[in-house]
């Protein structure tokens, strides 16, 4: 049921937020997926992990919205002592003709330009900026430019922040109507520690060496972003499919993970593969990595079932039965990295990323992903689509469901199994058509 797993969007987005990792919004939502699954009868445990310091700034407007950015190393740490001042725009900064002819005790924003942030910073500093707000302008695939932690070749005793396209446009937009003044306060979080959750359900026959599959996906996001999409889309799928599947006679444990630290370079997944003995990590056959999973974005074609180097496994070739067995075409095998599934793909486990996108071309990869990934922009009004979530849901619950409830050889040797899936994926929306999400 897509509502249902966008309800759980909903909370980790909109009621949580960004959720930057090793941050007490992530541990909120790692809490929130934890009870989720305990209301269903899982087994859960939470596997923590050091991960790298994060620099964050707030900045509240005059409403008193807050929008998070990220905050400079090489700038002041305000802690609770807030900077405040008006906004005035100087262009890119790199000549007299771009500021404002005053700009001492302001905030200076500025559109960045990679090659010469230090001039740009110099340039604001010399002439007595309060602080400087950096926003970027375009992403590192074709989206949008999202928040980031500006570093620096000089230390200043001022905050440095880097802001949002979004962010940017709108304070300029402020600006021209009128003006407006910002609080500033900028922190350094140290000693982080991040979280994985995991949460089983041992095999019907209670054979603790039973075979494992894995649905997984991650619950951090990067600074300033909600992460509607990416990934509170691949947790509230991973949620639904828990519900769901909580009740039925399997012959291997079903397991549901949920990274942390996905955006600090798939830490989180890291950390837990890389502390599998080799007996616990024979034991998987198969892991269903989900991750934006239901972008309303137009220009994406398909739903992909990626894996690191482009050959098919166990998994992608259960979603693609899957994908035939319900008539659905929007499902495509693939290559790609980039997501949690690429840590099990070294340990030598068969695994899958998926993915909602439009590939142009695979050699070279050409492909378009929504353009407010990684921004502020990825929430559920602007990125959510129920009818792709739906789709996701199908396809991939399908396919796990087919696998963890009968044998593995040879999901594709058994064609005639179709209609048997088809019955249980009918069952499962008969049978939990109600209103209360945890009512199961």
């Amino acid at each position: 049921d897509a509502a249902r797993a966008i309800e759980h969007i909903r909370v980790l987005s909109e009621e949580i937020g960004p959720r930057p990792a090793g941050t007490a919004a992530e541990r909120q939502a790692a809490e929130y997926i934890a009870s989720v699954l305990r209301r269903y009868g899982y087994d859960v445990e939470l596997q923590t992990f050091p991960t790298p310091d994060q620099y964050i700034a707030a900045v509240t407007l005059p409403d008193g919205t807050t929008w998070q950015m990220g905050a400079s190393r090489n700038g002041l740490i305000t802690g609770d002592d807030p900077v405040r001042g008006s906004v005035v725009f100087a262009g890119r900064g790199l000549s007299d003709e771009e500021f404002p002819a005053d700009v001492r005790g302001k905030v200076v924003l500025m559109e960045y330009v990679a090659s010469a942030r230090n001039v740009q910073v110099a340039n604001a500093v010399s002439r007595g900026a309060a602080a400087v707000i950096l926003y970027s302008t375009v992403g590192s695939r074709g989206n949008y430019g999202s928040a980031f932690s500006p570093s620096l070749s000089t230390t200043y005793d001022i905050p440095i922040l880097g802001a949002a396209l979004v962010q940017g446009q709108q304070l300029r937009d402020m600006i021209v109507q009128g003006g407006v003044e910002v609080s500033i306060t900028t922190r350094h979080y140290a000693n982080l520690q991040s979280v994985n959750v995991i949460g089983s359900r041992p095999a019907s026959s209670g054979d603790p060496d039973a075979p494992v599959v894995i649905v997984s996906s991650h619950l951090d996001s990067v600074v300033g972003a909600p992460g509607a999409n990416d990934d509170a889309s691949g947790v509230g799928l991973a949620l639904e499919l828990a519900r769901v599947l909580k009740s039925y006679n399997i012959d291997k444990e079903l397991r549901f993970i949920f990274f942390g630290a996905e955006e600090r370079g798939l830490i989180g997944s890291s950390y837990y593969v890389d502390h599998l003995s080799d007996a616990e990590a024979s034991r998987i056959v198969g892991v269903f990595q989900a991750d934006m999973v239901a972008t309303s974005y137009p220009n994406v074609t398909h739903l992909y079932a990626m894996t690191v180097d482009g050959a098919s496994n166990l998994v992608t070739e259960a979603a693609m039965a899957a994908g035939a067995r319900l008539g659905n075409a929007s499902i495509l095998p693939g290559q790609f990295g980039s997501s949690d599934h690429v840590p099990f793909h070294y340990r030598g486990i068969p695994a899958a990323l998926f993915i909602w996108m439009r590939v142009d071309s695979w050699d070279p990869l050409v492909y378009d992903i929504e353009k407010v990934y990684h921004t502020p922009q990825d929430t559920i009004a602007e990125n959510i689509s129920p009818e792709r979530m739906q789709t996701a849901l199908e396809i991939i619950g399908a396919a796990v469901f087919d696998l963890v409830r009968k044998d593995v050889p040879a999901l594709h040797k058994a064609p005639h199994r179709w209609q048997e899936a088809q019955a249980g994926v009918a069952a499962w929306v008969a049978r939990y058509d109600d209103t209360d999400p945890y009512a199961h």
